[in-house]
């Protein structure tokens, strides 16, 4: 069965130049049907 929601690479960068932050870098993540996924950032 194929994952209810599939992420892959992710990257997700905040600011421009010298003052940008990479928050998530390359990410990939698979969720299935019943599972319980929590994501947390500041």
């Amino acid at each position: 069965m194929a994952p209810l929601i599939e992420l892959r690479n992710i990257t997700k960068r905040f600011g421009k130049g010298k003052e940008q932050v990479t928050a998530v870098d390359n990410v990939s993540l698979a969720i299935e049907h019943g599972e319980i996924v929590c994501l947390v950032g500041e």
